[in-house]
């Protein structure tokens, strides 16, 4: 039986999310410890008890849901469950790396720092919009026909066959949006963020982030790594380095990531971190039989039981 870690990314945050793991906390203390020291942040107190209002704020969000992600990671290896595979979707990608020994947990926390400060100065700023009920190709031809050059509006990212999301400026976003529903998407839903992030209206951000990438020391994978922009395996460290640099513009093609992983049999899928997003879409893909799903990555039990078969 082969495990998948899935790090969920932006938009699980929640006020008191780490609630759920107190009476874990002497386990998982040391990766909050570190977190905090990295980014001269209080990061259990915005794990703990931040407002709705301050988990918003980008640099915030993203520093405590790696911290989250991987205090539930450091959970499952406390207990010798250790993936084979791992894939992190968006900012959940960093927490991949991390339980893959590409990065360390320092590291981790100093690139999605940088990463999220860079965001938060770009003085372009969009939207993002979840499309439902329509394939990436349909909505890449209307984004098109809004805007031809790609660069105010495009395909973000590719949750599933038929949820897409768009983004870019607000009043190109609006008209692509308007232009689905006219085409035959069954919903829309604005995304929670504060910019059109893998959009190449973050272009900005690419100036200061990437040198920071070129010095950073990776190390070879433990276990199979699935990357965002290429929507395939990492071959070797350099392609996961250009992934990195190519996700601040790029689509995440997390469907792609996905139909590679359902290829193998026996494999079970575990959400490490915030919520049930991930296994949802998972389980939207219609899973096929000696596939399994734990959507709790603290259901250690039912891993355990289903590592045994």
């Amino acid at each position: 039986m082969k495990i998948c870690f899935l790090f969920p990314g932006q938009g699980t945050q929640k006020p008191g999310m780490m609630r759920g793991l107190e009476n874990d906390m002497d386990k998982v203390q040391g990766i909050f410890e570190i977190a905090s020291e990295v980014t001269h942040r209080d990061v259990r107190r915005l794990c703990m008890t931040a407002s709705e209002e301050e988990l918003r704020k980008t640099e915030n969000t993203q520093i405590a849901v790696t911290a989250m992600n991987l205090a539930y990671d450091c959970l499952m290896r406390q207990e010798y469950l250790l993936p084979d595979l791992v894939a992190g979707h968006s900012l959940g990608q960093f927490s991949a790396l991390n339980a893959s020994g590409v990065f360390t947990l320092s590291q981790t926390f100093q690139i999605v720092q940088k990463r999220a400060q860079m965001m938060e100065k770009i003085q372009k700023t969009g939207i993002l919009c979840t499309i439902l009920g329509m394939t990436c190709e349909e909505v890449k031809k209307i984004c098109k026909t809004v805007d031809p050059s790609g660069e105010r509006v495009a395909v973000a990212l590719h949750n599933t066959e038929n949820q897409v999301v768009i983004g870019g400026e607000e009043k190109m976003v609006r008209e692509a949006e308007r232009k689905c529903m006219q085409e035959g998407a069954v919903r829309t839903a604005m995304v929670n963020v504060s910019n059109a992030f893998h959009t190449p209206l973050m272009r900005e951000m690419e100036a200061a982030f990437f040198p920071l990438m070129d010095q950073i020391l990776l190390q070879p994978p433990k276990c199979g790594v699935l990357l965002n922009c290429k929507g395939d395996y990492a071959r070797d460290v350099e392609e996961i380095r250009q992934d990195i640099k190519e996700q601040c513009t790029h689509m995440v093609r997390w469907y792609d990531c996905m139909k590679k992983i359902l290829l193998w049999e026996n494999i079970i899928f575990v959400e490490v971190g915030v919520g049930k997003t991930l296994t949802g879409m998972i389980r939207s893909m219609r899973v096929k039989e000696k596939c399994y799903v734990v959507s709790d990555g603290k259901d250690l039990k039912k891993l355990r039981e289903l590592c045994s078969r």
